[in-house]
């Protein structure tokens, strides 16, 4: 054998052996980097923040979860009022009422959708519910929409306009469409609404027949105003594929995926957690009616149904929605193939022009991403849910955490957080940036 084939294989071979040794230390590096918060994470801190907040009768129960991008448990605790509870244990696999969180679910599949050419955010709603195309809109007798005006200004009884612009599927999405729920504070419009019984309609089909009655408080694109827009938009997938609500969320996330612990219907055998407010001054269960989104009722989540509320109306675990949120922002074992791109991703959490205020911005596909400015946490996308549920992501850290309870309202409520939530956040981002 000449010498110059035996360099070619001795060089190689060397190549081959500095390649091992990088991933060896690259594997390394990224087992410290996951390793650092759950070996040094001071749990204490964050435990007793949790526990005053329950055993001072403020939530019935507390539980978060934070893992890394892995799937590593950085953090758990669960904390239960047991004198409400006295029996009920909550963990990662408790199955909890997400209500909003519901909606990143459903702008998600439109996302994919929007990747497959099926629809585009351009299209008009009613080339798909075409029930819509004549929707009014409801205005005061000086013209002005009914999302525009304040709770002083009384526009009952109010009358109809033809609407300025066409319904698009944008605004379904960023929730300048004009749908609400029985909370705008004006009880002509409200009771209305709520004589539709949302939860209680046979299907889709039928839902979309009474919503079709009904006016919208705005004109399509005028302002933002939260409301029922991302039911809605799951309503307009299910009439864009010929498929149910729940049967995309099975064939395009959780079956594909292997994510258990996201769903619209009761797993057998599993009774939920009641519901608790505090707006009386002192915690006690929810009487029928109070919890008032739709009006009266709310969703039964039968393993029957044929009605799948994409805005409000899913089920989840802990575990189950962690790991949906992994699967959107973190390469894992989890994902076994890219459901969305990195291009629907980015355009999902970017910050929007216009609108925003010191806490952050809402990116108009359902995430507030916290701003730059924020004391101490910068641009960490949020969810949240009507009962008091959260998930954030924080790529930075690469960590994605949950915190979860079952009360519409509460006596520490400060905007649309909480000062339980500020004080949790602030001592562990306290305790994250140590080590940086």
């Amino acid at each position: 054998m000449n010498d110059t084939l035996l360099k070619g294989k001795f060089y190689a071979k060397l190549k081959g052996i500095i390649f091992f040794l990088s991933l060896a230390v690259i594997y390394s590096s990224c087992e410290k980097r996951q390793d650092k918060y759950s070996t040094q994470l001071n749990k204490d801190p964050l435990n007793e923040i949790l526990d005053r907040y329950v055993n001072d009768g403020i939530y019935p129960f507390l539980y978060s979860r934070i893992e890394d991008s892995s799937g590593r448990v950085v953090y758990e605790h669960s904390v239960v009022n047991r004198k409400l509870l006295p029996d009920v244990s909550i963990n990662a696999n408790t199955w909890i009422r997400i209500w909003s969180m519901s909606k990143l679910v459903t702008i998600s599949l439109a996302m994919d959708l929007i990747e497959e050419n099926t629809i585009s955010l351009k299209d008009p709603v009613s080339n798909y519910i075409p029930e819509f195309k004549d929707l009014k809109v409801a205005v005061n007798s000086d013209r002005i929409s009914l999302a525009r005006l304040q709770s002083k200004d009384n526009p009952c009884p109010f009358n109809l306009v033809d609407a300025d612009s066409v319904l698009k599927i944008k605004n379904l999405f960023d929730h300048t469409a004009g749908f609400y729920y029985a909370l705008t504070g004006f009880g002509c419009i409200d009771s209305l609404f709520a004589n539709v019984d949302a939860p209680n309609q046979k299907d889709g089909d039928e839902l979309i027949k009474s919503l079709a009655q009904l006016p919208l408080i705005q004109h399509p694109g005028e302002i933002y105003r939260y409301g029922m827009n991302t039911t809605v938009l799951g309503l307009l997938l299910e009439r864009a594929t010929g498929q149910s609500l729940n049967d995309l969320v099975l064939n395009r996330i959780t079956n594909l995926h292997n994510i258990n612990g996201l769903r619209y219907t009761l797993p057998e055998n599993v009774n939920l957690i009641p519901g608790f407010t505090g707006r009386d001054g002192d915690l006690r269960k929810v009487r029928d009616g109070e919890l008032d989104l739709y009006g009266e009722n709310v969703p039964d989540y039968h393993p029957e149904t044929n009605l799948f509320l994409g805005g409000e109306g899913m089920l989840a675990t802990a575990k189950g929605y962690i790991n949906f949120m992994r699967l959107l922002f973190f390469s894992s074992s989890i994902k076994s193939k890219e459901f969305l791109s990195e291009e629907s991703i980015k355009e999902m959490t970017s910050k929007p022009k216009g609108e925003q205020n010191d806490d952050g911005y809402n990116t108009g596909y359902a995430f507030y991403l916290t701003s730059e400015t924020h004391s101490y946490e910068k641009n960490i996308l949020r969810v949240g849910g009507y009962e008091k549920t959260g998930c954030w992501v924080d790529r930075k850290n690469q960590l994605i955490g949950t915190l979860f309870t079952q009360a519409n309202e509460t006596a520490d409520k400060i905007g649309l957080g909480s000062k339980m939530q500020n004080d949790f956040k602030q001592e562990l981002y306290r305790q994250l940036s140590n080590y940086e």
